[in-house]
């Protein structure tokens, strides 16, 4: 592509609006697409089936296999024929060269005319639902091969998709500390409890030799970002990009040798290999390994969770209230002396804020795996008149009787994106009471970018 014509791009961009860009998206101002931030979807038809594409903010999305089914591209940096038919192919190999500058093209123009489309190699693969969106980048994870120190094979592990659906897959099963809800008002007294931020990144255990997810999906960083960590022992941590930057995070740790690998942190908060002693033993061994007596990380990009001792219950409530005004996700709960357990254990808890709304649903979208033959998730439509869909909170009884088109639900959530729907929102219950739905009114830190680089709880 030739420079005057991004060029022309770059000049047609500069309007969009800065105040809800952060640096990193203002330096991707390069685009201007014909299907703006707050279009929505567009449907097309071809011969046989009909797929929707729609942008989110400097995502694009569509529900064509061939989109789907490029597990090992970052999210934002997908494209198929569909998305080309609509952006063209000038726009859509910059955009793809900009969002993963180091990787191989996906569905480029040159590729397809050597006959190596992406359509080509998805029609290899099973088949996706063409309905469900895998928005957050969760492609079919490769089998990974089995290892020591916490993780092991397993012929058939759950991965939890947004949308509440399920799917199996051949991977390394990883057994993990996970958290219990805490109440914020009727929870466990947490005085003498110790006190984390709840890191909005992506969950990962180190082996001695890789990092994994906890869905026992490889992540392949750079050798530099692993040489410095022990062989022998496990760790349990995040790789974290910063306050509200999950999505970016996700696409920076799935994109081989990607520079963006810099932006992000190995935020250690156990050592499950000394899981038989006391967390506080653990955690003064991660101080004394990876900090420096002075306070300092030994490594920039390695460093270990602070952990406060909670003096009361009102003290606990006071610093989830300062993390979420900074634009924090939550807070975590330890149990003092806890031992660590490859399960979910009331001796972690995690608190978080979350907000009521209510959505009038226009749909339905078919369950898949343990919930196949009956209802996967509703679709819905806020009060803005944003749609959106929920697929999780509900009983298997609900799932069989969901409410009807036209009811008014209400669900729980925790933020927005930048265009204005709900993230992970919970089915609660149906308002019988109502006949219009109302939108939630939620401070601006609540509201998270979609990606701010180039981008998973994978």
């Amino acid at each position: 592509m030739s420079s005057s014509t991004l060029s022309s791009m770059e000049s047609n961009q500069r309007s969009i609006s800065r105040t809800a860009m952060n640096a990193k998206q203002s330096r991707r101002q390069g685009w201007s697409p014909p299907l703006s931030p707050g279009q929505g979807e567009l449907t097309l038809r071809g011969s046989n089936s009909v797929y929707k594409i729609k942008r989110t903010w400097d995502h694009y999305y569509c529900t064509c296999p061939a989109w789907r089914n490029q597990a090992r591209v970052p999210v934002d940096a997908r494209t198929c024929k569909h998305l080309r038919s609509v952006l063209g192919d000038a726009y859509e190999d910059a955009r793809i060269k900009h969002m993963n500058p180091n990787g191989t093209s996906s569905g480029s123009a040159a590729s397809k005319k050597k006959g190596k489309s992406v359509g080509k190699t998805a029609t290899k693969r099973k088949k996706s639902d063409e309905d469900d969106e895998d928005e957050d980048g969760r492609g079919s994870p490769k089998k990974a091969r089995s290892t020591k120190s916490g993780s092991k094979p397993a012929s058939k592990v759950k991965s939890d998709d947004e949308d509440g659906e399920e799917s199996d897959a051949d991977k390394t099963k990883v057994e993990v500390l996970l958290a219990v809800k805490w109440d914020l008002e009727k929870g466990a007294d947490p005085t003498g409890w110790w006190v984390s931020e709840k890191l909005d990144g992506v969950r990962v255990f180190w082996d001695g030799t890789r990092m994994l997810s906890r869905l026992g999906n490889p992540f392949t960083p750079p050798k530099w970002f692993v040489e410095d960590l022990p062989k022998d022992v496990t760790l349990d941590g995040e790789l974290f990009g910063g306050r509200g930057q999950f999505q970016s995070t996700v696409s920076i740790v799935k994109t081989p040798n990607t520079p963006r690998w810099k932006d992000i942190t190995f935020q250690i908060f156990d050592v499950p290999s000394m899981g038989a002693e006391p967390f506080e033993d653990r955690f003064n061994w991660l101080k004394s390994t990876f900090m420096k007596l002075s306070g300092e990380r030994k490594h920039n990009h390695v460093t270990v969770v602070e952990q406060l001792k909670a003096k009361s219950h009102e003290h606990v409530l006071e610093m989830l209230k300062e993390v979420e005004q900074a634009g924090g996700e939550g807070l975590m709960l330890r149990k003092s002396g806890s031992l660590y357990e490859g399960r979910r254990s009331s001796t972690l808890q995690k608190i978080k804020t979350f907000y009521d709304a209510e959505a009038k649903v226009t749909g339905y979208i078919p369950g898949k795996g343990k919930n196949k033959g009956v209802t996967g998730a509703l679709k819905c439509v806020m009060a803005s008149g944003k749609t959106f869909s929920v697929g999780t909170g509900f009983s298997d009884k609900q799932r069989r009787s969901p409410p009807p088109v036209g009811a008014i639900i209400t669900y729980r959530f925790q933020e927005l994106t930048l265009d204005g729907v709900p993230r992970f929102p919970s089915y609660t219950g149906e308002a019988v009471d109502k006949d219009e739905p109302t939108d939630a009114q939620i401070p601006d830190v609540r509201i998270v970018a979609a990606s701010t680089g180039v981008n998973e709880d994978v």
